[in-house]
C-alpha cells in the first residue's frame, strides 16, 4: 500500500515549488483543508460535503448543481491559472493517498 501523504504539506510543497502568492497560497490552502475531510468520489453525498464545508464557511449556503462546487473569488491578474495548475498538482499528488483509492475489487 501506498504511504499516506500529507494534504497540507503537499500544498506547501506546491504553492513554494510554483512561488504562489498569497492569495493563490490561501485558496490551495483552502481547497487542500476543505479535501482532507472529504472523500472524492463519483457520487459524493452532498448533504455530508455542505455540512463539512459549512463547519470552517457558513455563508456557503448550498451547491448550484447536483456536484460539489468551490469557487474562488480571485482578483483580476493575481493567476488563477497559476493557481488551477496548482490545484490540478496536489490533486494529481494526493490521489495515491489510500483514503482517495477506489476499493480493491
Amino acid at each position: 500500500m501506498s504511504e499516506a501523504i500529507d494534504g497540507s504539506r503537499a500544498a506547501q510543497q506546491i504553492a513554494a515549488r510554483l512561488s504562489l502568492r498569497g492569495p493563490q497560497r490561501e485558496s490551495l490552502d483552502i481547497l487542500a483543508g476543505l479535501l482532507e475531510k472529504l472523500e472524492l468520489t463519483k457520487d459524493a453525498d452532498l448533504q455530508h460535503w455542505l455540512k463539512t464545508i459549512r463547519a470552517q464557511y457558513p455563508t456557503v449556503e448550498k451547491f448550484e448543481r447536483e456536484f460539489p462546487t468551490l469557487c474562488f473569488a480571485l482578483a483580476t491578474g493575481v493567476g488563477k491559472t497559476r493557481l488551477m495548475g496548482a490545484i490540478i498538482a496536489w490533486l494529481f499528488i494526493v490521489s495515491a493517498r489510500p483514503t482517495h483509492l477506489p476499493p480493491a475489487s
